[in-house]
C-alpha cells in the first residue's frame, strides 16, 4: 500500500452528531432507492408482454408498466426509510465511523444507516455497513455507551465524497484556529 492510500485511510474527523440506524437479519436486506429502482426496471423489461396485435401496442403496454413502476417508486421515495434506533456518532472517516450506544451488537452485525453531516445542507446519507470493532465496557461501571467501530460495505462514490470534503473542511478550521491561538 502507497504512503499516500495509508494516509487517505488514516483520515478522520470528530464528528459528534446523531446517526440513524436500523439493524439487519442479513445484507441481503438492504435496498437503495435508486439501486432497487434499477433493478426492477430490467426486470419490467425482461418480462413477455401478451401477444401484442401491434407495434404500437406493444411499446404502450411497455410505457404503461413503467409509468405504473415509477408512480409506485415515487410514493416510496416521498416517504423515507423509517429507522427504528438512533446512536452518537463519534468520529468519521471515508471507509467508516465510530459511534457509542448501550446497547450490544457483535462483531459482523450489519445495519443500515441515514447519515446528515454537521452544518450540511442535510441530505440525509443511505448507507450499509457492518460492524468490525467493539469497544464494550462490560461491567457496565462508568454507565457509558459501548463503542463500535462501523465499516461502510455500500455507499454511494457521491456520499464518500462528500465526507472526505467535510473531512478537509473541518481540519482547514482546525488548523485556522490553532494558528490564530498562536
Amino acid at each position: 500500500m502507497s504512503s499516500s492510500e495509508e494516509r487517505r485511510k488514516g483520515l478522520r474527523a470528530n464528528m459528534p452528531t446523531q446517526m440513524l440506524f436500523n439493524v439487519l437479519d442479513n445484507p441481503g436486506d438492504y435496498i437503495r432507492g435508486q439501486d432497487s429502482t434499477v433493478k426492477r426496471l430490467a426486470a419490467l423489461d425482461a418480462e413477455p408482454l401478451p401477444k401484442p396485435k401491434s407495434e404500437s401496442q406493444m411499446i404502450l403496454a411497455r410505457i404503461d408498466r413503467k409509468l405504473s413502476l415509477i408512480l409506485s417508486i415515487l410514493a416510496e421515495s416521498s416517504s423515507r426509510k423509517n429507522y427504528m434506533n438512533q446512536a452518537l456518532v463519534q468520529d468519521i472517516s471515508e471507509f467508516g465511523l465510530s459511534f457509542g450506544h448501550y446497547t450490544d451488537f457483535p462483531i459482523g452485525t450489519y445495519m443500515e444507516i441515514g447519515l446528515v453531516l454537521p452544518y450540511t445542507e442535510g441530505r440525509l446519507m443511505d448507507i450499509m455497513g457492518r460492524v468490525v470493532r467493539v469497544l464494550a465496557d462490560e461491567e457496565n461501571v462508568s454507565n457509558e455507551p459501548n463503542m463500535f467501530g462501523f465499516e461502510f460495505t455500500d455507499i454511494l462514490g457521491s456520499d464518500q465524497n462528500e465526507i472526505v470534503q467535510w473531512i478537509f473542511t473541518k481540519q482547514r478550521e482546525e488548523i485556522r484556529r490553532r494558528r490564530e491561538s498562536f
